[in-house]
């Protein structure tokens, strides 16, 4: 999965999204649920343990979502009775918590396998998202190590002196937003001087073609989404 083309992988992931999202089919939803399951166990380079950490609060909220819909069912007595185990209760509760699976799986391939620069950039190669753009969300990517960094620095310094402002203190934000401002500054000077706002034509350093498998992945997980849609 990691080898994909970024913007052909959002695409095959994001259009089966778009046609789930128009049904309320328990057994397609778990079943795309266990596709994204494998898909990220045969991925290479999948960190489980941030794979873990997100099924943490998924699996919560489709418990959650399970919960609501089984209690809350269109034929139920709100109050003592709503405890009653019927069949009505369950599929109620599957929809519901069945379609928090499918679309946190369809989110967790992509989050999971996906470079966020390597995103960015196919979006300006392959979508003609704009140049300055480009720079500017990559730039400001690159920043925020730099302001987490200039974060501590600044609270060590109260600590120092014996001061111990609160997380998002005045006293700790004021000297992180000044620094913010002189790094725009800096950007946008470093745009103007590499030529970005003119109309001729840029060359990418990193060149992310799109091959046959990259084509091949939306075409077939979108055609398989249609016929589970069908035979389900």
């Amino acid at each position: 999965m990691k080898s994909l083309n970024p913007v052909c992988k959002f695409i095959g992931i994001f259009l089966p999204a778009i046609l789930l999202a128009f049904f309320y089919r328990p057994a397609l939803n778990l079943a795309v649920f266990a596709v994204c399951v494998a898909f990220l166990f045969l991925s290479r380079g999948v960190n489980y343990r941030h794979m873990g950490l997100f099924l943490i609060p998924v699996a919560l909220l489709a418990l959650g979502m399970f919960a609501t819909g089984y209690q809350f069912k269109s034929d139920a007595y709100i109050g003592a009775q709503t405890g009653l185990f019927t069949d009505i209760a369950v599929l109620n509760g599957l929809q519901l918590s069945s379609r928090i699976l499918a679309f946190a799986g369809l989110g967790m391939v992509f989050v999971l396998t996906t470079d966020k620069l390597e995103f960015v950039r196919c979006l300006e190669q392959q979508l003609r998202l704009p140049p300055k753009f480009t720079y500017g969300i990559c730039a400001a990517w690159g920043m925020l190590p730099g302001m987490r960094a200039e974060y501590k620095k600044t609270r060590a310094a109260f600590r120092a002196r014996g001061l111990h402002p609160g997380a998002v203190s005045p006293a700790l934000l004021l000297p992180l937003l000044v620094k913010s401002v002189r790094w725009s500054e800096a950007l946008a000077c470093a745009m103007e001087s590499k030529g970005f706002g003119e109309s001729n034509e840029r060359t990418h350093y990193y060149r992310y073609p799109v091959r046959a498998k990259d084509i091949l992945f939306p075409v077939l997980f979108c055609a398989g989404t249609c016929v589970a849609l069908v035979l389900w």
